[in-house]
């Protein structure tokens, strides 16, 4: 019994180092799905430690990995499993030739799963590995002479892991480095296609643009926009009908494009199918601050808005306004509205917003509940025009926090904005920048 309770425990730890961007605040159940589970897994593989196969879903067998990697290898304080996985790859330099075992499995999986391995499964090293794994160099332009570098190891994990999630056609947003042909190439889906159905900046990917797994025929040729650059150059975005070679997205977002973070607060079920049908049309995603009240009452919705790449918010249980409530009513409104989250959408949400800057007593009690203040700079809440203030806001300043409370025009707003090379950003992209 003892050594059940102990496991108990460990696997406790493990589900809560695994968490959504290395929130403490959210925490990962048996079964529960997605990129960040895949990989976690093939981070582990790489490593030596038998976290089963690359599926994207969190088993016994994978906390179980994370356990014994933890055991192994401890972890940084304050530091997310996942980033620390990245790290301790990061030092092991380059596997010695011949290496047999768990590691070597691992890679042999991968490299299988992306469609370049099809020896056996023994965890021997041998020349038809080999050649998968120049065949791997070649596809992520790096020098092919089919060693396993650090650098290698850590592509092959992610790009598997992006394998699984368009496998399953799960929500992906874009990571420094990725590039449209790496992307196009995990996925499976021809180049073309794929370019066609993610060219909202030309062949430029930037960091948290979200990915859509299908194709799509083509646009016609059309002129590069050139965007100014701080110290008066220019750059042109490179045309989508070739691979680029080298180079990917640079930067939170990068700072040659306007970008801000628009919050859609409190909408209502009609408003709420309105940005999820324009957003699908625009290859868009803003953030969605809701009630613990509406997740509740909504799930089909909350999953929706989350499936096509939107980032949820919290602005309390019942909808009052937090700033006008005593300490005891505001730790009650997010507390019930954290577990209405996890109730509704399977995860709790890391950020709280509210119509105006939150108080020092919200502030304190989101910080008991771990959950991060973001305060929006503009409110729009009424008046002629919205969707038009709206616009000027998000492109008055970089890194601004919008707040709209009323219905707009969401396919005008995306179009204009898409018309003057405008990027959303979200407000995990602004939390990371500061």
């Amino acid at each position: 019994m003892a050594s059940n309770m102990a496991h108990a425990i460990s696997s406790i730890l493990s589900v809560t180092l695994l968490t959504s961007a290395g929130s403490p605040a959210s925490h990962w159940q048996i079964g529960e799905k997605g990129y960040r589970v895949a990989e976690v897994q093939a981070q582990l593989g790489v490593l030596g430690f038998d976290a089963g196969s690359v599926d994207g879903q969190v088993s016994e067998r994978m906390l179980q990995a994370t356990d014994d990697y933890v055991a192994a290898f401890g972890l940084l304080p304050k530091t997310p499993v996942r980033t620390d996985l990245t790290k301790t790859i990061q030092a092991l330099g380059t596997v010695p030739s011949g290496t047999k075992g768990t590691l070597v499995l691992a890679v042999e999986n991968d490299l299988r799963i992306l469609g370049l391995y099809s020896g056996p499964l023994n965890g021997q090293w041998s020349p038809q590995l080999k050649r998968a794994i120049g065949g791997f160099d070649k596809k992520m332009g790096q020098p092919t002479d089919g060693t396993l570098s650090a650098h290698i190891l850590s592509l092959i994990a992610h790009m598997t892991a992006v394998r699984v999630t368009a496998r399953h056609h799960w929500a992906y947003r874009v990571r420094p480095g990725d590039t449209m042909s790496s992307l196009a190439f995990a996925s499976g889906l021809p180049y073309q296609g794929f370019a066609a159905a993610n060219n909202q900046h030309g062949a430029q990917l930037d960091v948290g643009q979200t990915i859509h797994w299908r194709t799509a025929s083509p646009a016609s040729p059309k002129k590069s926009r050139a965007h100014s650059i701080p110290g008066g150059t220019k750059s042109s975005a490179p045309s989508s009908s070739t691979p680029p070679q080298s180079g990917g997205s640079t930067g939170v977002l990068s700072n040659l494009k306007p970008i801000s973070d628009l919050v859609v607060y409190n909408p209502s079920a009609t408003e709420a199918r309105a940005l999820i049908q324009a957003e699908q049309s625009d290859n868009v995603s803003v953030d969605v601050a809701v009630s613990g009240q509406w997740a509740l009452t909504h799930p089909t919705l909350m999953h929706t808005l989350s499936r096509v790449g939107n980032e949820l918010d919290l602005n309390g249980y019942s909808g009052q306004r937090l700033n006008s409530l005593p300490a005891w009513g505001v730790k009650q409104e997010l507390s019930w509205g954290l577990h209405a989250f996890q109730d509704s959408l399977g995860r709790a949400p890391t950020f709280v917003i509210s119509d105006a800057a939150a108080n020092t007593t919200v502030t304190s009690a989101a910080d008991a509940l771990k959950l991060v203040i973001m305060n929006p700079n503009d409110v729009i809440t009424s008046g002629p025009n919205v969707t038009q203030k709206t616009e000027t806001a998000l492109l008055s300043q970089p890194n601004r926090v919008v707040e709209v409370s009323k219905p707009l025009n969401w396919s005008e707003l995306f179009r204009d904005l898409k018309a003057k090379s405008f990027v959303f950003e979200t407000l995990g992209q602004i939390w990371a920048s500061e």
